[in-house]
């Protein structure tokens, strides 16, 4: 079967990029997080309090369904409630979506203006 690679960036940085969100921050932060959100709640759960403990940002894919739970989590994990938080569906395409608000308002934000996962 004929194929090529195509190198390119992680669809979480260039959702980033293109709503114009910075990963990274001199001064601010050291590192970003790359997680999945689609076990959360669920024994294959990832150690979302561990993961606030470390203060750097993070970009969640896969999470709709369960950003209610995930931002939960990271607040209780210590992330304070006015942490910045984004969600983008369908970055980069005609129908991109892009809500900001903070992590104790991002699920409630995103429920009123109708996004869902793609």
């Amino acid at each position: 079967i004929p194929f090529r690679v195509l190198s390119g960036l992680t669809s979480g940085l260039s959702a980033l990029a293109g709503a114009g969100i910075p990963a990274t921050m001199r001064g601010i932060n050291k590192a970003v997080i790359l997680a999945t959100g689609h076990a959360a709640g669920t024994d294959d759960d990832l150690d979302w309090t561990a993961i606030a403990r470390t203060g750097q940002p993070i970009v969640v894919y896969m999470g709709m369904a369960n950003l209610p739970l995930i931002s939960a989590s990271l607040l209780g994990g210590g992330l304070p409630p006015s942490t910045p938080a984004a969600v983008i569906v369908a970055a980069t395409t005609l129908q991109e979506r892009i809500v900001v608000a903070t992590l104790a308002t991002i699920a409630e934000e995103v429920a009123a203006a109708g996004l869902t996962a793609p």
